[in-house]
């Protein structure tokens, strides 16, 4: 989830989806489905870091 601030100060949230399979992590800006193709992929090795 990312926030920010809009410029008349209300605040908004976007909302993030990460789908973790065994040396694969893929981004999502909508919910993970069949149809829908990850906005990024990243093969996990000894010089990245997945963290919450």
């Amino acid at each position: 989830m990312k926030d920010g601030k809009r410029k008349i100060g209300r605040s908004f949230i976007h909302m993030r989806y990460f789908a973790l399979e065994s040396r694969l992590v893929a981004y999502y800006k909508r919910m993970p489905q069949d149809d829908v193709v990850p906005i990024k992929t990243l093969v996990i090795d000894g010089n990245c870091r997945v963290e919450d």
